[in-house]
């Protein structure tokens, strides 16, 4: 997973973490409205709105079924290696 389109960001925190079998991305968009991601093959698709409008983020996943989610605008991408 890449965290480049994410941490050219000076404003969003993100990390990833490695678990043995499973790698977790955790970045908060810094959003409190509307955010939503979507898996398709292998990419993450964020949408979401901040200060400069509607913006989008395509990831780059790993192969191993992937799960995403967005919890109060800190979105969160559990991949089984």
């Amino acid at each position: 997973m890449s965290l480049k389109h994410i941490a050219d960001r000076d404003d969003v925190f993100a990390r990833r973490y490695d678990y043995g079998d499973e790698e977790v991305l955790v970045a908060d968009l810094g959003v409190a409205g509307d955010a939503s991601v979507d898996l398709l093959d292998d990419t993450a698709i964020v949408v979401f709105e901040d200060d400069e409008g509607a913006r989008q983020l395509e990831l780059e996943l790993p192969d191993g079924g992937a799960q995403a989610f967005i919890t109060n605008g800190v979105l969160t991408i559990e991949v089984g290696l």
